[in-house]
């Protein structure tokens, strides 16, 4: 089909006649074009700038024809009327009109289409109307009865839409909602989840943001929010500053809470989140979150800032002062090598996360990761290739681990903390370097490390042969307050301890490892090991214990040792098939020869204090982290593994093994269960009975009595819309607090005041950790009991705490459950979590939170939303 040329492309009169191409069927210019400009939508995406609109693909009208289909065409010309009735469809400039009737008049230009009006435009957005009218210049207009889909399915109603300008619509009594509006057959009609209600809402198309006045958004129906002014973007704009989703709770502590963030597009390649929260309780908190994307890296940051007193669930204590955080990080790739970073985690009052209820605290910044209740901040350089891998670093640590302490001299609302003195600032380097080439038939690795640790105060490493004091350094005070000591001696007593300020050490070690596999199955792995280890210290002395005193001499400035290691590992596998499936036996045996490396009061553990004798360290050829303690002698980690394959991804396997020395090691502790002979048995089995479902058990036993040291158990399990887990643990030789609360506290020689610890042995140092019982279950869970309604549980309890009288009942450290409502559209989460803590200052709290989260509107602080950005 052909069209007529015409000379005004849009708003122009009627230049030529018309023709019949068809019975009924008529080309007509012009008066499309002003119907399909009229609810054009912005498909401009996220910037300053609007990019240039795709090419329109190719329909084969040229730029100034129409085609029109119509059972009827009228040409008045008296009257200057086109008029085209009886299912008319139009297509100009990649737009698309149908209706039941389009008039166009000659004269002022003025297009009217009535009847079931559809425009479908170049972008896939549709507009619906009953009636539509155009200006001469198609930049204002007016249609009843409107209904428009966006882009992602937003939908637009209103009684009556006024077009102003080419890029601003007025609705009038109208209606937003992203949410579909139709069942899934596409047809039958559904109410949405929620939408915004106003008297009138204004489309902004160049700023990209839609202003509400009015503004009722009503979620499930029922009204949940109410503004005389509001706004958020277009749903075209991926990011745009205006109000995020608010966050409504209740807690024991701090009352009711609102949550106000308000988010700011800062440049195209930054963000910044304000989040001001207010408490009927307590004084308001702001927490700010910044975000910036650079071309090599980014950073992230995170602050916090109220001036207050502290606070409990009943009263407040203390001076009004200021309080906050920060947490960040940043990571930049200086070249396709080299990578630079840092995380900085700092608080100035160590319950301020607790007391306002600060998510997402405890979580890696870096290369060096933290654990609960301590941060860590750090600045690092990492460079890696295919055969090499070097860092340094710079890392400071903070601690916020209570002591449970309550000796009548803190008033009422103060507990002591874990003080930060007893940790440095470090600088590791480290650097290893594999040729990745063939070396005596095998493989040859090398690796450096050294460090230097900086305190301001001297800290105290205890050598205590029981094992029952906790290792590593602890703080020291000989002037003032003593904030830790040499413990005193009790009767049999061999505890020495080192007394220190600053430390270095460095470390050189070559490993060098080969395979052989024979035809009939057996593998052997022999290796060599060799490792030197140079240490500093200053200010060291040494005390050893002559009768109930502690008597101090000088500890050398320096040490150094050798350390070296032949041996072979042997595997032999057996393969049987089952079931459909194959059975493997495989017995596993690592001999290995040491030089005697003795425990040495003089050289301070430092990266050694962290340790458990389980299934992944049985092959290791030094089981410690670190450098500072060595496992020396001869001996043979013997073990048998057993693996079950079997169809519809249902397995089994079991691990099975144990130590066995030519004489003990004192190194490790008795509660290590490796000092012996013979060690403890640990195994790890873990099964697939059928799909979704798995269970693992980790277990360490006596090896003479083989009763439990330590037991990890628990069951992994879906089942379509449900889901949950189940993990326990029990440890005999945890590191757990002594309460010394009510109790009689001695005083040592040395001025520092101490109680009985529950386990025996010498006196403790009053709130202090000692090595104990450690027992506690962790569970959590989820259950949709329709495709939108839901909860969720999560819970962990801490059966036992200790007191001078052994134990006492614990603690639920956190118990979290939720109700909530998922659909295409929305998340209403409905909250409750109850904490508790060792501190007696916090206590337990219990609070109620409500989160909603709205598409297109975003989401809360901690996770706005993705794709079209947070607003």
């Amino acid at each position: 089909m052909t069209g007529l040329e015409t000379g005004a492309a849009v708003g122009g009169a009627l230049s030529g006649g018309w023709s019949l191409r068809t019975a009924g069927r008529a080309l007509l210019a012009a008066s499309a074009a002003a119907l399909m400009g009229l609810y054009a939508q912005n498909a401009s995406a996220a910037g300053a700038a609007t990019p240039a609109a795709a090419p329109r693909p190719d329909d084969g009208l040229g730029p100034k024809d129409v085609y029109v289909e119509a059972d009827l065409v009228v040409d008045d010309q008296d009257k200057k009327i086109v008029t085209a009735t009886g299912r008319v469809e139009m297509r100009y400039l990649g737009r698309t009109l149908r209706a039941d009737k389009v008039t166009y008049n000659t004269v002022n230009g003025v297009s009217h289409a009535v009847g079931h009006v559809v425009i479908v435009n170049e972008d896939g957005t549709v507009e619906y109307s009953r009636d539509t009218t155009l200006d001469d210049q198609f930049r204002t207009g007016v249609a009843l009865g409107f209904a428009g889909r966006l882009e992602d399915n937003v939908t637009m109603v209103a009684g009556a839409s006024i077009k102003r300008t080419e890029t601003v619509t007025e609705l009038n009594h109208g209606l937003y909602t992203p949410c579909s509006t139709c069942q899934a057959d596409g047809v039958t009609p559904r109410k949405p989840t929620w939408t915004i209600e106003a008297t009138r809402i204004i489309e902004d198309r160049d700023r990209r943001v839609i202003y509400y006045k009015n503004a009722v958004i009503r979620v499930l129906g029922v009204p949940v929010f109410y503004a005389p002014i509001f706004w958020h973007p277009d749903p075209t704009a991926a990011r745009q500053s205006g109000l995020l989703t608010p966050k409504i709770t209740y807690s024991n502590y701090r009352g009711l809470a609102y949550s106000q963030p308000y988010y700011i597009d800062v440049s195209p390649s930054a963000d910044l989140i304000i989040d001001p929260q207010f408490f009927t309780r307590v004084d308001p908190f702001l927490a700010l979150k910044f975000k910036e994307q650079f071309y090599s890296g980014s950073i992230n940051l995170r602050l916090g800032y109220t001036y207050s007193e502290a606070f409990d669930s009943h009263s407040f204590f203390g001076k009004d002062t200021s309080r906050s955080y920060i947490l960040g990080n940043g990571s930049f790739a200086l070249d396709p090598n080299w990578t630079v970073g840092f995380g900085a985690e700092r608080v100035t009052d160590p319950t301020l996360f607790q007391r306002y209820a600060v998510g997402q605290v405890y979580t890696d910044r870096g290369p060096f990761p933290t654990d609960t209740s301590r941060l860590i901040s750090q600045l690092y350089g990492i460079r890696q290739d295919a055969n090499s891998y070097f860092s340094v670093a710079a890392l400071n640590f903070e601690s916020l681990r209570a002591a449970v302490l309550d000796n009548g001299v803190n008033p009422v609302g103060f507990d002591s903390y874990d003080t930060s003195a007893a940790f440095p600032t470090a600088t590791p380097i480290e650097d290893r370097f594999d040729p990745n080439q063939p070396f005596l038939d095998g493989r040859l690795r090398l690796t450096g490390e050294a460090v230097t640790l900086t305190r301001s105060n001297p800290v105290l490493d205890v050598s205590d042969p029981s094992g029952l004091t906790v290792a590593g350094p602890q703080p020291f005070s000989e002037h003032g307050v003593v904030e830790n000591a040499p413990p005193s001696p009790s009767p049999g007593d061999a505890i020495t301890s080192l007394r220190y300020r600053d430390s270095r050490s460095a470390d050189a070690e070559a490993n060098w490892q080969s395979s052989f596999t024979f035809t009939s199955g057996i593998r052997i792995q022999p290796f060599i090991d060799a490792r030197f280890d140079y240490f500093s210290i200053n200010q060291g002395v040494l005390y050893a214990p002559e009768g109930l005193q502690a008597v101090p001499t000088a500890a050398p400035s320096t040490d150094a040792r050798a350390l070296g290691t032949v041996g072979a590992n042997f595997s032999w596998p057996f393969i049987k098939p089952v079931g459909g499936g194959s059975l493997v036996l495989e017995p596993l045996i690592q001999l290995a020869a040491s030089n005697k490396v003795p425990l040495d009061p003089a050289i301070p553990n430092e990266d050694s204090v962290s340790f458990e004798f389980d299934e992944t360290n049985l092959f290791e050829i030094n089981r410690f982290s670190g450098y500072d303690l060595s496992e020396g002698g001869a001996r043979a980690n013997v073990a048998l593994r057993a693996t079950l394959d079997l169809p519809e991804d249902r397995s089994a396997s079991l691990l099975i093994g144990r130590t066995f020395r030519t004489e003990p090691d004192l190194v490790f502790t008795p509660q290590s269960g490796l000092q012996g002979d013979l060690s403890d048995w640990v195994t790890a089995v873990s099964v697939t009975p059928l799909r979704g479902v798995s269970l693992f058990n980790r277990a360490r036993l006596d090896g003479t009595t083989w009763q439990f040291h330590r037991e990890e158990a628990g069951i992994n399990a879906t089942f379509g819309r449900i889901s949950g887990s189940i993990r326990y643990v029990f440890e005999k030789s945890g590191t757990v607090q002594v309460d010394c609360t009510n109790q009689e506290l001695a005083v040592s020689a040395t001025g520092v005041e101490e109680c009985p610890s529950p386990f025996g042995g010498a006196l403790v140092p009053a709130g202090s950790s000692v090595v104990g019982e450690v027992e506690n279950l962790d569970v959590s869970g989820s259950w949709f009991f329709t495709k939108n309604w839901g909860a969720t549980v999560n819970a962990s309890r801490d059966f036992i705490g200790y007191d001078v009288n052994g134990r006492y009942q614990g603690v639920w450290p956190r118990v979290q459950v939720a109700f909530s409502y998922l659909d295409d559209c929305v998340r209403v989460d409905l909250i409750y979590t109850h904490e508790e803590y060792y501190s007696a200052t916090i206590g337990p709290s219990d609070s109620i939170g409500l989160r909603l989260t709205l598409t297109t509107l975003g989401g809360t602080l901690l996770a706005p939303s993705q794709g079209q950005g947070s607003r």
